[in-house]
C-alpha cells in the first residue's frame, strides 16, 4: 500500500484509526476491515470534485491508500443494483462516493461478464442463438 500526503486535501468523512504491529501484513489489515467501512477515510483534493475524491485508512498513524484487494474486502457487502447510484450525501450535506471509483469499474466490469454468461447460454442444442447473443453485446 503506498501512503498518501493528506495535507493538500479535504477530508469529506473520518473514519476510525487502526493499530498494527509493523511490517504491515495485508491479510492481517483484510480480515480486520472486511465489511467494516468505519475504518475508511475520504478525502478530495482541494479544488476537485467528487469524481476526484479517495478512500484511504489511517493505520499507526500514517495514511494508506487502499488496494483493489482491500477495497474488495471493505466493500464486500456493497451490491450493485439496477437503479444503483455511486453517491451518498452526508448528513452536513456534502455528497460523497459510496464505493471508490476503480472498485465501481471493477464491479461493473464483473457484472457485464456475469451477464454475458448467463444471457449467452445456449438452449439444447442452439449454437447460433449464443454467437447472436455474443455479438450484439
Amino acid at each position: 500500500m503506498r501512503t498518501i500526503d493528506v495535507k493538500l486535501m479535504t477530508m469529506i468523512k473520518q473514519g476510525m484509526r487502526c493499530e498494527s504491529p509493523l511490517p504491515l501484513r495485508i491479510p492481517d489489515i483484510i480480515s480486520l476491515m472486511e465489511r467494516n467501512e468505519e475504518y475508511i477515510y475520504w478525502f478530495q483534493p482541494t479544488g476537485g470534485d467528487v469524481k476526484t475524491q479517495v478512500a484511504c485508512v489511517n493505520i499507526n498513524d500514517v495514511f494508506y491508500a487502499l488496494n483493489l484487494k482491500l477495497e474488495k474486502a471493505i466493500f464486500r457487502h456493497v451490491r450493485l443494483t439496477k437503479n444503483f447510484v455511486n453517491l451518498e450525501v452526508l448528513q452536513d450535506g456534502t455528497k460523497k462516493l459510496r464505493i471508490p471509483i476503480r472498485l465501481m469499474q471493477e464491479k461493473m466490469r464483473m457484472s457485464h461478464r456475469i451477464l454475458v454468461r448467463c444471457a449467452a447460454t445456449p438452449g439444447k442444442g442452439d449454437v447460433r442463438g449464443y454467437t447472436y447473443l455474443i455479438l450484439t453485446l
